[in-house]
């Protein structure tokens, strides 16, 4: 898929087409406030290959008017500069490259940040289609790609075209028959490049795919290590790995034997003109039409010249394969689209939120067609505790999902306190709904660091209470406990008290339990709603549950029933609890 004119919401120039303008239009911004640096790095760059290009030049000057005329101070000076020269080129050279790492590095990351920022925008649906691995490379390698070729570009080319300039003028001054030898194979090498560009091209395609299918069997395996080893798997999936490595071996093996190819066509075109130089050069000089000194020059400028001339001809090259990188970030930065994006128009939640909820004619399916909500219709009252049962797959957690924006009605209204939620912006609606899932998602670090995740000007004693409100005692887990991303150091028991203190943090006016009771024994059952009855009471509490037992006294309880939710009043929940 190609995304040329699929807009990117949170930058203005958009997702980047693979065209030459339109990644210039993309890292414009990035580059625009930092065109002092840029034009420092340009012209210690051209300063350098000022006193590079000056060396020849001289070495004429110390053969001609120093050693062939017997000036001995001639000699000597000129013998002077050519030592000082290269000193002053080393320190111009250093500040060249801390200008340009300052320069590429706030480049790419602004380009990351940008496709992040996009990337934590889209629903949850749009991950479970698409593989980490996938993401992690283009993330890393093509957005790297992209940023070498913008910064690394413009700058070669400008580099490349002055010595080019430079060394023409210099050549012609010293023999003009002469300057037209040792151009003449540049067409020669021009033409070679706009050959192999489109194999570069496709090759370098075949690389990023595999080193992408690699990457995502490294990372499932990584996620999945737990059923690897309980299913004795290990050895398949590590020959699956070696298979993996081989055809990346392959993709590998082809991008240099065509990167090779070119390279060595290009530097026998160039050995020509060296031979070419030499010939005619010594024809000359045999005939005394040039001197000693000119001839010792222009060799060197020679040798020079295929410098610049490689260095446009590798920009070309680059392109080719940073057209690559441009497209398969174009499919990244072009999915999702408005509805996944789920901007607001202008809606907003009345201050205080009361959190009634009202469903009028949803019906939402799957991209699979398979309908989840059909006409369905839903009224909780403000600070009521309603449990939702039904099969699983049923469809009951899609209503956590609209509730947080994750997904969208395919038509119909869901209304809080009365206001529309497809008007309201993601960013308020969430501040007032939490949802608490059987399997509670944490971040590596400590438990003060999760707690902050949704409250991140907490104090440490309101970090504390909160942790107490939720039963979790000062032995059993403190600020510092740590968190992995697995949460292995936490009992289940914790790991949904955990949950719950961070939700108590975020002061929701809708609180969802998602399955949160489906996994853990009675005892935990009993305690963990006695929690959320106790500490969320003002709150609109959802229960999602297989278990309309375990829930307890709830004011209504409803079956998700293909597609709508149908009003049951089965003794065991109005007397349970």
């Amino acid at each position: 898929m190609t995304a040329t004119t699929i807009p990117l919401a949170i930058a203005p120039a958009g997702a980047p087409p693979a065209t030459l303008a339109g990644l210039l239009r993309w890292v414009a911004p990035l580059i625009a406030g930092r065109r002092v640096l840029l034009a420092r790095i340009a012209l210690l760059s051209c300063l350098s290959s000022l006193l590079a290009l000056a060396q020849p030049w001289l070495a004429k000057v110390l053969v001609d008017d120093g050693a062939l005329a017997g000036d001995l101070r001639v000699l000597a000076g000129t013998c002077l500069l050519m030592l000082l020269m290269p000193l002053v080129g080393l320190a111009l050279e250093a500040g060249t490259r801390f200008d340009y790492l300052a320069l590429s590095s706030q480049v790419l990351f602004g380009l990351r940040e940008r496709v992040f920022a996009h990337l934590q925008r889209l629903s949850p649906g749009y991950y479970a289609r698409v593989g980490y691995g996938d993401l992690v490379a283009r993330f890393d390698g093509d957005l790297a790609e992209v940023q070498r070729f913008a910064v690394d570009g413009p700058l070669a080319v400008a580099n490349g075209l002055f010595n080019l300039v430079a060394l023409v003028v210099l050549l012609s001054l010293l023999s003009p028959a002469l300057a037209l030898v040792a151009l003449v194979t540049v067409p020669v090498q021009l033409a070679l490049t706009l050959r192999h560009r489109r194999r570069i091209e496709g090759d370098t395609g075949e690389v990023r795919r595999q080193a992408t299918l690699l990457s995502g069997y490294f990372l499932d395996s990584l996620r999945n290590v737990k059923l690897i080893q309980s299913s004795n798997n290990e050895a398949a999936r590590l020959d699956g790995l070696k298979t993996r490595h081989g055809a990346y071996y392959a993709a590998l093996r082809a991008v240099q034997q065509s990167g090779f190819v070119l390279s060595a066509t290009q530097r026998v075109a160039g050995l020509c003109g060296t031979a070419l130089v030499f010939g005619v050069g010594g024809y000359l000089l045999a005939t005394q039409q040039i001197s000693v000194g000119v001839l010792l020059a222009f060799v060197i400028y020679a040798a020079r010249a295929g410098a610049p001339v490689q260095t446009l001809l590798g920009v070309l090259s680059g392109w080719q394969r940073t057209r690559v990188s441009l497209a398969r970030l174009a499919e990244v930065l072009g999915a999702g689209g408005a509805a996944e994006h789920g901007k607001g128009e202008g809606g907003h939640l009345p201050t205080p939120v009361r959190g009634e909820i009202r469903l009028e004619g949803v019906r939402f399916s799957h991209d699979d067609a398979r309908v989840v909500l059909q006409e369905a219709d839903l009224h909780l009252p403000a600070g009521s505790k309603t449990v939702i049962v039904g099969t699983s797959g049923g469809g009951k957690s899609t209503l956590a999902d609209l509730l947080l924006g994750h997904l969208q009605p395919d038509a119909g209204t869901l209304r809080v306190d009365g206001v529309d939620l497809s008007t309201v912006a993601l960013a308020e609606l969430r501040r007032h709904v939490a949802v608490v899932d059987q399997e509670p998602l944490f971040f590596p670090g400590t438990v003060a660091d999760n707690l902050r995740l949704v409250a991140p000007q907490a104090s440490d004693d309101e970090l504390r209470a909160a942790l107490r409100d939720a039963g979790l005692l000062p032995a059993e887990v403190d600020l510092a406990t740590a968190v992995g991303a697995a949460s292995a150091a936490l009992s289940r028991g914790q790991r949904m008290r955990l949950a719950l203190a961070r939700a108590l943090l975020q002061r929701p006016a809708v609180l969802v339990l998602d399955e949160t009771i489906s996994a853990v024994d009675h005892a935990m059952e009993r305690r963990l709603l006695a929690t959320v009855d106790r500490r969320f009471g003002h709150c609109t509490r959802i229960l999602i549950t297989h278990h309309p037992l375990a829930a307890g006294k709830a004011d209504a309880c409803y079956c998700l029933d293909r597609g709508r939710f149908v009003p049951i009043q089965p003794p065991a929940v109005a007397d349970a609890g």
